[in-house]
């Protein structure tokens, strides 16, 4: 009983902001590890510290560019207006966006449920959270969170896009439950390490899927001031120095922490099914569109041109497969990789999304 003098059960099994070994000094990494090896549990706990950041923080991104599209549907075929906050006119006209699902709600799923609500403008009744200890879920059910139970197979039943965010060992478990109930137009985001798209694509009978493969720049562990090993989500997010480390498209990639060359065109071809989907725009409003959400410019005549050797003889883009596009070249990331341009653009609206709820 000695181990939890220092600690109560609210604080240790609290999943968004707790720390599992708050207050238990007999297991802190420095008791446990001295010397050397204490330094290398601290390169780990900062690697995790930015994997969490890095997916939580690119998720609520896309998940606030794919409500946009949603909520503002057929009005997207005018010029979006840059400089209108959407989150105020959504709450003016509360019309209904995404059903958002997560499935595995531990501490990277409450983490992620957390954020979306702050910052991937998600309602709480449009978030729907399958888990195995939904009992502990009370602080999302006090929230007015639209679904807390454990249910996999009504969450890809009835959302428009879920998170996958189980333990590697439990994914069999899922796809058992999920595969052969997975609506056509779902789109899959997976947290899950070791299962690459394809693999998953494969077990889950599904092309609409993303998955983020971030590859870590080795300076985080030569240099300590990089990027804090405890700091919390919130502060980070609030941090524009580490914001722009975690940003895809840095110009400067020597300051950037992380990598993955497939995730911004993957995010990009599943925005445009979801413009196909919930706007019906041709396919050179879809790309003007794309360009105001993506690089805050709606006149890139470059893209559009880039974009007319695919099907040209087609009013509308077909249904992208996402999961065979992120591993090849695609239009966009021949575009990222030649204009330096539209990557800062990228860059700013990545910042610039995070910095509006100051």
């Amino acid at each position: 009983m000695e181990l939890f003098q220092s600690s109560t059960l609210k604080t240790l099994f609290d999943p968004p902001t707790g720390d599992l070994i708050a207050g238990l000094e007999t297991i802190q990494f420095k008791t446990l590890c001295p010397g050397e090896y204490n330094s290398l549990f601290i390169q780990l706990r900062r690697r995790s510290n930015l994997l969490t950041t890095t997916h939580i923080a690119h998720a609520c991104q896309f998940i606030a560019l794919a409500n946009r599209i949603k909520r503002e549907g057929d009005k997207l075929k005018g010029t979006p207006d840059k400089k209108r906050s959407h989150r105020l006119m959504a709450e003016v006209r509360r019309e209904p966006g995404l059903k958002i699902g997560i499935i595995g709600v531990g501490r990277i799923g409450h983490l992620l449920a957390t954020f979306l609500l702050k910052y991937g403008d998600v309602y709480p009744d449009e978030l729907y959270l399958s888990s195995r200890q939904a009992d502990l879920l009370t602080d999302m059910t006090q929230l007015g969170v639209g679904f807390c139970k454990f249910n996999n197979a009504y969450i890809v039943q009835h959302c428009d896009i879920v998170f996958l965010c189980v333990a590697p060992h439990h994914i069999r478990y899922i796809v058992d439950d999920i595969r052969d109930r997975i609506k056509s137009k779902v789109l899959i985001y997976s947290l899950v390490l070791g299962f690459p798209s394809l693999k998953l694509s494969s077990l889950l009978k599904h092309i609409l899927i993303i998955k983020p493969s971030y590859q870590v720049n080795e300076a985080i562990d030569k240099d300590e001031s990089l990027w804090p090993p405890d700091d919390d989500i919130e502060s980070v997010i609030r941090n524009d120095l580490l914001l722009k480390r975690i940003s895809l498209e840095n110009e400067d990639q020597n300051d950037s922490l992380v990598r993955d060359d497939e995730l911004v065109p993957t995010i990009s071809y599943a925005l445009l099914n979801i413009l196909k989907q919930n706007a019906s725009l041709n396919r050179i409003q879809s790309l003007r569109v794309l360009s105001a959400l993506l690089f805050n410019n709606s006149n890139i005549d470059l893209i559009i041109e880039k974009f007319d050797g695919i099907e040209t003889n087609h009013e509308y883009f077909p249904d992208f497969d996402l999961v065979h596009l992120a591993n090849k070249k695609t239009v966009i990331r021949d575009l990222l990789d030649d204009n330096t341009n539209l990557r800062r653009l990228f860059f700013e609206t990545f910042i610039s999304h995070f910095t509006q709820f100051k």
